[in-house]
């Protein structure tokens, strides 16, 4: 996902990102504000550095399923 597709689900990433990865405040949302840098940093923050790049892949896997280019999507359970 680049940062223009970021930008534009970011709505729509807010509520599902909260509920899976509750490490991330209300705070964190509106710091990212729908930067995909600034994401990155709050995920590196909140989950560590291996930690990120689980996020990410999950953020991905949602965004291809909402532009109908992942079929059979299904959330795994967080790693704590």
């Amino acid at each position: 996902m680049n940062q223009e597709q970021f930008g534009q689900f970011w709505e729509q990433l807010k509520a599902p990102l909260k509920a899976k990865w509750d490490k991330i405040t209300e705070e964190d949302l509106v710091e990212i504000r729908g930067g995909l840098d600034r994401f990155e940093l709050v995920l590196q923050k909140r989950y560590g550095e291996s930690q990120k790049s689980e996020v990410s892949t999950w953020a991905n896997r949602r965004y291809s399923h909402w532009t109908g280019n992942y079929v059979g999507y299904k959330d795994s359970e967080p790693a704590l």
